[in-house]
């Protein structure tokens, strides 16, 4: 809440007269800054099938649960009817610490107290094609089909053993790239001439090939016309999914979870 009542009194002292609402723009870009508390989970079974550790980056492996990220977001709509957005963000981050559980990872088991570096890498893209089945001339509500790309890179290494021969440098590496389609529902509302209110829901639950998962993404904004073409305002997002990988170079599971305010700057045209 305090995010927004910042962005609103920055709105208000900077406020010049709005020409366009929102919701008649063709084209709009948003520059956002999101701070979210990162919840990462993640299991690489052995090719022999043995289950490998479910890790906890964050309580296991010492990552900060505590981000911020740059998120862009682009949407184009072409006539009254559709709507095309595309956004993108991500995640890079690395530690090391000594572990004060075993770690089975893939073939390898890191001991207790072994010094263990590590990184998760996760970068996300987004896009929807949206319909507007019903709108007025302040108010939207739509339905939306689109793809949940994540490209996941994790690596963990240290001292380890790999068929009860131990006492040496051990490297687990692995990367997938997740493409989860999603359904969803999306609305907007101009209660007033400069402010705007969206919302949007996006689910997934389903197996494709070597996946399966569950995605769920949901975001609420405010948002307030300081010029003809540009917003500024504040939202919150929650992005939390699972996904079940079987492919040749990673067999486990990957829990993610974000959720969190940003501030965002928009412009449109």
């Amino acid at each position: 809440m305090k995010y927004f009542v910042v962005t609103f009194a920055l709105a208000t002292l900077a406020a010049t007269p709005a020409a366009a609402q929102r919701l008649s723009d063709t084209f709009s870009l948003q520059v956002a800054a999101y701070f979210p508390s990162v919840d990462s989970r993640v299991r690489v079974d052995a090719p022999n099938g043995t289950s490998g550790s479910s890790i906890d980056f964050e309580n296991d492996l010492g990552f900060d649960k505590n981000r911020t990220l740059p998120a862009f977001m682009a949407e184009w709509r072409p006539n009254d009817d559709w709507v095309f957005n595309a956004e993108y963000y991500s995640l890079g981050r690395q530690n090391e610490r000594a572990i004060d559980r075993e770690l089975i990872v893939g073939d390898t088991v890191f001991p207790v107290n072994a010094t263990i570096r590590s990184g998760f890498d996760s970068k996300i893209i987004r896009f929807t094609i949206g319909n507007r089945f019903y709108q007025t001339k302040n108010f939207e509500l739509g339905a939306a089909v689109g793809l949940h790309g994540t490209d996941f890179s994790v690596f963990i290494e240290g001292e380890g053993s790999v068929g009860g021969q131990g006492g040496q440098f051990q490297s687990e590496n692995r990367s997938v790239f997740a493409p989860l389609p999603t359904i969803g529902l999306f609305l907007a509302w101009e209660p007033a001439p400069r402010v705007s209110i969206a919302g949007r829901f996006d689910w997934l639950s389903l197996s494709i090939d070597d996946y399966s998962g569950r995605l769920l993404n949901t975001e609420v904004s405010a948002a307030y016309r300081v010029h003809k073409n540009i917003d500024i305002g504040a939202m919150y997002r929650r992005v939390d999914y699972r996904v079940r990988v079987n492919r040749d170079n990673w067999e486990g599971e990957v829990k993610y979870n974000f959720n969190g305010p940003a501030l965002f700057v928009q412009f449109g045209f």
